[in-house]
């Protein structure tokens, strides 16, 4: 269990984190357990309202409100599975590594290009995007969206 505090001006908030295992039954259910407390525990017919009954179950067990609860699932799968899992994580990360590095080089190609009296057009037709996305790239405070380029 972890435990963090959010603040705003109005009220403090402790949320604590706790792990849920997740387990698959034969009948195609979710059981969940607090892994810090097992005797917490409950079902779903999805991850979903498992997780959602656990957090009830678990503001129960600790009398809080749900609000305070943060549950990080645990699957239990066979190793094979997990490692599959894990590696699909890992590709999506280093997939939005790679899309923010793709950004940047190219918010710095589109710079160095038009630094150079380069037209945003011309720029645009050098690096294979359109100019309203070298404008964009180019513009500060413009959200610049998750598209590499």
């Amino acid at each position: 269990m972890s435990t963090r505090t959010s603040s705003n001006m109005k009220e403090q908030k402790t949320v604590k984190t706790y792990a849920a295992r997740l387990e698959r039954e034969s009948d195609g259910r979710w059981s969940v357990e607090l892994e810090e407390e097992p005797r917490v525990h409950t079902w779903g017919k999805t991850i979903d309202q498992a997780l959602s009954r656990m957090r009830e179950a678990a503001a129960l067990w600790f009398q809080t409100d749900e609000a305070s609860i943060e549950l990080v699932p645990r699957p239990v799968l066979p190793r094979s599975t997990s490692r599959t899992v894990e590696q699909a994580r890992k590709a999506r990360d280093e997939a939005r590594n790679a899309d923010q590095l793709a950004i940047e080089r190219t918010r710095e190609a589109a710079a160095a290009l038009t630094s150079r009296g380069i037209s945003m057009r011309d720029a645009a037709a050098i690096l294979g995007i359109s100019h309203q996305r070298v404008h964009q790239l180019l513009t500060p405070g413009t959200p610049h969206g998750r598209k590499a380029g």
